[in-house]
This record gives structure tokens, C-alpha cells and sequence, in this order.
């Protein structure tokens, strides 16, 4: 298969008899951290994203409680997170936050929302709100704190 052939394919389901067999999804080019447009952070690492992420931090700098956003397993830019900031797969993912919740290591897993449009409403009502988002769905209402390709 020639190499410009993949990143061009959205997504591709097999379907028998209307059940879902398999889907498969190349992942967005670049997704976007982002934060509400009135967080003071300005830029994080990958390793301060990764933190944040997991749960280790769990409050910005002032010590307002972080609420951390997820896209539904079913999204391609939820792929590109957990590679480069959690370096998990969803299975993984999983078990670690079931794990973390059982002993105590995190309040809770980040909240798992269906859709762009719902994670940019959650951001934008919320200062203390960390999500992501593809390059192409970010706006006014969000301000990129890293760049993931």
C-alpha cells in the first residue's frame, strides 16, 4: 500500500448482515491540547500533559482542581492522546484508571464526552477544564497549551 494512501482513509467499517464487524481509523494529522480561554497556563510539556493526564496533577497553579476531558473510545483523536501523552492503549488505559480509582490514586477517571462540539462547550464553560481537540476544530472559545502530532 503506497504511503499517502493511509493518512487519506477516515475510516473504514466492515459491516455483515447491519452488525459492525470491524472499523478501522487513521488518527488526525495534529491534535491540539487545549484549556478555556482563561487559563493562565500558556504552554505544557508532554510530560506535564502526561501528569495531568494520569492524574498526578490534579490542580493548576492557584490550586483550582483540574477536570480532565476525554473524547469516547469510538474517536481517532482519542488514539493520538493515549500514544503520546498516556503512551497507552485503550485497554490499558482502562485497566490503569479502574486501578487508580480502587486505591485511591486519582478521584476519578477524566470525563468521557461523545463529540468536538461537546468537548469545546465543556471547555469554553469551564476554566479549569483540559481536553483536546483536532487542529481543525479548535476556535476562539480554546487555547492550545501543546501540539501533538
Amino acid at each position: 500500500m503506497h504511503k499517502w494512501i493511509l493518512p487519506t482513509i477516515l475510516a473504514l467499517a466492515i459491516t455483515v448482515g447491519g452488525v459492525r464487524l470491524l472499523t478501522v481509523s487513521a488518527a488526525p494529522e495534529e491534535v491540539d491540547v487545549v484549556v478555556n480561554k482563561s487559563n493562565d497556563i500558556a504552554g505544557l510539556s508532554r510530560e506535564e500533559a502526561r501528569r495531568i493526564f494520569m492524574g498526578d496533577k490534579s490542580s493548576w497553579p492557584g490550586g483550582k482542581r483540574i477536570t480532565v476531558l476525554m473524547l469516547a473510545p469510538d474517536q481517532p483523536e482519542r488514539v493520538v492522546i493515549l500514544q503520546a501523552v498516556f503512551k497507552m492503549s485503550e485497554s490499558e488505559y482502562t485497566k490503569y484508571f479502574l486501578q487508580a480509582a480502587f486505591t485511591g490514586h486519582v478521584l476519578a477517571a477524566p470525563r468521557d464526552l461523545p463529540s468536538a462540539a461537546q468537548m469545546k462547550a465543556h471547555l469554553a464553560a469551564n476554566p479549569n477544564a483540559i481536553g483536546y481537540l483536532r487542529k481543525e476544530d479548535v476556535d476562539y472559545g480554546v487555547k492550545v497549551v501543546l501540539k501533538l502530532p
